[in-house]
């Protein structure tokens, strides 16, 4: 039995609300950066760092890199990021 495809797909538009806002501001923040190892990660992070300092009003800005690209973040990392930041942003480089 033949199965016939459709090769023009379809498109559907879904309408998605954004979620509510938290009400918190990155003024004063403590904001964490993981640099995941890749190349320029680095780069890209402390550049990302200043501009949350000088625009946003962030307090202090923590990086640190994982060990490897290819496995996670370890636990102990994530929990010494959740207990010193009030925000967490992960960075890729290459």
């Amino acid at each position: 039995m033949a199965v016939l495809v459709d090769p023009t797909g379809g498109v559907q538009e879904i309408r998605r609300r954004m979620a509510p806002r938290g009400g918190r501001s990155l003024r004063g923040a403590r904001v964490g950066l993981v640099d995941n190892g890749k190349r320029n990660a680095d780069v890209f992070l402390r550049a990302l760092g200043d501009l949350l300092r000088e625009r946003y009003g962030v307090r202090e800005v923590v990086l640190r890199r994982k060990p490897h690209f290819a496995v996670p973040v370890p636990p102990e990392l994530v929990e010494e990021l959740g207990t010193q930041c009030d925000f967490v942003i992960p960075g890729v480089g290459d």
